[in-house]
Formats: structure tokens, C-alpha cells, sequence
């Protein structure tokens, strides 16, 4: 691997965050088109070898470094502040896919337990509330967008959201269906 594409790597490790192509052109001193030929490179070569990180490509020209989501079962109890429950994971879900939405209104669709779940969310940098009269008007950020490798455009990232959900629906059913094949043999 050449030095160009190790201080990428190592850019795209110690940031923690997504960064711009302009800003890893910035790093190495050269120009857009050439970070986009090694951002390919080393995506290709973390693909190449199974590991547990990959390169992402996010939308606005952004590249984060990231656990590959399928280990997040195994290890995701190691991860600082812990992952979010099901529970809390679906009020995020709803709150993304009927953003903006007011708390009050998500407290009367999804009970009074969405409270604890909007405050962790706050608190993990997932939800933005913005007080509206006696309740707060709840939106996601662009961390959360980051996190999912979702769109920051609220049109895309409901769109984007709606077919993965479809899609993990869609495994789910088939897993289930493998199963009760397996059990009627």
C-alpha cells in the first residue's frame, strides 16, 4: 500500500466521523479525483479481505471507516454508551420516518415509555428537540444519517429507510419460512 492510501486509512480511523473528500485531499496534498481513486483502492482491498472494518461511501461525498454491521451482534456490548434497544431503536425509526413530528404526538402513537427513549436518543446525538409550545418538535441528525449511512436529505433518508426496512422484513420472513421448513422435515 502506498503512503498516500495509509494516511487515509489512517485519517478515516482516528476521525471517528465521516470525512469529505475534501477534506482527505487537504490531508495528503492531492487532488479530489486522485483521493477518490485510493478511497476506491482501499475500499476495495477492506472488501478483499473479509475483515471487520470496511470503507463506507456516504452521500455529499463523504467516507467513514466502520464495524461491519453484521458483527454488531457479537461485539456491540463493547461499544461506549452501549447499543440502543429494540425498543429505543424503533422510536428512532418512527421519529426519522415521520420527521418533523411533535413529542406529544409520538407519546400518543408509541405510549409514554418513548420519553426514556427520546432522551437517550438526545443524549446519543441521534434526535434533535426543539421546544414547541408545552411539547418539543423531534427531528434526527445528521449523525444519525451518518450512522445508518442514511441521505441527510429528509426526502432520501425516508426513502433509503423505507426500502431497508422492507428489506430486513423481507429476510426476516424468508429466515422464518427456512425455519419452519427445517422443523416440518
Amino acid at each position: 500500500m502506498d503512503e498516500d492510501m495509509i494516511t487515509l486509512e489512517a485519517a478515516l480511523y482516528v476521525s471517528g466521523r465521516a470525512l469529505t473528500l475534501e477534506e482527505l485531499a487537504n490531508i495528503i496534498g492531492k487532488s479530489q479525483s486522485t483521493v477518490q481513486k485510493l478511497l476506491d483502492e482501499l475500499s476495495f482491498e477492506y472488501s478483499k479481505r473479509k475483515g471487520a472494518l470496511e470503507i463506507v461511501a456516504l452521500p455529499r461525498d463523504r467516507y467513514a471507516m466502520q464495524l461491519r454491521p453484521e458483527l454488531t451482534p457479537s461485539v456491540g456490548r463493547l461499544i461506549p454508551g452501549g447499543l440502543l434497544s429494540f425498543a429505543t431503536l424503533q422510536t428512532l425509526v418512527f421519529i426519522a420516518l415521520k420527521q418533523p413530528i411533535i413529542q406529544s404526538d409520538l407519546v400518543t402513537q408509541r405510549g409514554t415509555h418513548c420519553y426514556d427513549h427520546v432522551k437517550e436518543l438526545i443524549e446519543k446525538k441521534f434526535v434533535e428537540a426543539v421546544p414547541e409550545g408545552r411539547s418539543k418538535n423531534l427531528t434526527t441528525t445528521p449523525l444519525f444519517a451518518d450512522y445508518f449511512g442514511l441521505d441527510s436529505d429528509r426526502i432520501k433518508l425516508k426513502a433509503q429507510l423505507r426500502f431497508k426496512l422492507k428489506r430486513i422484513l423481507d429476510e426476516q420472513k424468508e429466515r422464518e419460512e427456512q425455519a419452519e421448513k427445517g422443523l416440518s422435515k
